[in-house]
């Protein structure tokens, strides 16, 4: 069985984009795992602070874990 130019082109083609989206979904689980590792650190360095006002303001109203979720929501939702 012989195969044409057209059919060889076509499937050179077509391997090349299934490389091109193969290499950016790696990227973007690269890109994923950055985030959530950022974030992870963002949480801890949040929970230290939140930790030490406890400690040096307990009336704090940041110490207040519904506030806390408000201020989230807040900024969340301007994203």
């Amino acid at each position: 069985m012989a195969v044409d130019g057209y059919t060889l082109g076509l499937a050179k083609r077509n391997g090349d984009a299934a490389d091109s989206w193969k290499n950016y979904a790696q990227q973007l689980e690269q890109q994923l795992a950055a985030e959530r590792a950022s974030n992870t650190a963002a949480r801890a360095v949040a929970a230290a602070v939140i930790d030490e006002l406890a400690r040096v303001d307990p009336v704090n109203p940041l110490t207040d874990k519904e506030v806390r979720r408000k201020i989230f929501n807040a900024a969340y939702s301007k994203t």
